[in-house]
């Protein structure tokens, strides 16, 4: 961690003041800091790095230079969706027409559905994604206690 860097301290504290983003300003402070001779053992306690994350940092660094010192998390744009537009628009025109006749799906029946017509494998949690999208909810029956009285619940209900 001591080895030496290819930039000044200033460049270092140029960057923490010009930056916005909190995750680069304490990297630059990082670096800012064990460019002045800081001790490393200070640097991590005010910089609150574990030996590992410092590590870690000066690997990027070393490879990136000054870029490494940005947050790359705003330009991560996820995982790319499962389904298309198209396919999701075929999903719920499907999951629509069976509901009008009376036909409700479940997770796993949607989760076949789509490997078959689109040839991917979905988890099935993702299927009920799928389905509050296209404006469903899963559904399920209230629970009944396993010592209930069905006559009694009859008899209760009709003395009205």
């Amino acid at each position: 961690m001591t080895a030496p860097l290819a930039h000044s301290a200033t460049d270092f504290w140029q960057v923490y003041t010009a930056s916005t983003c909190a995750v680069e300003r304490r990297r630059a402070q990082f670096f800012a800091l064990l460019a002045e001779g800081r001790p490393p053992d200070e640097v991590l306690q005010v910089t609150r790095y574990s030996l590992v994350s410092a590590y870690d940092l000066m690997t990027r660094y070393r490879a990136l230079g000054l870029a490494g010192l940005r947050d790359g998390r705003q330009s991560n744009r996820g995982a790319p969706r499962l389904l298309s537009a198209d396919e999701q628009q075929a999903l719920a025109a499907r999951l629509h027409a069976d509901f009008a006749q009376g036909i409700v799906w479940s997770g796993k029946q949607v989760q076949d559905w789509v490997h078959a017509q689109f040839g991917k494998t979905v988890h099935l949690g993702r299927t009920y994604e799928f389905m509050r999208a296209a404006g469903f909810s899963p559904q399920k029956p209230r629970p009944r206690h396993v010592g209930g009285d069905e006559a009694a619940k009859a008899d209760f209900t009709t003395k009205d």
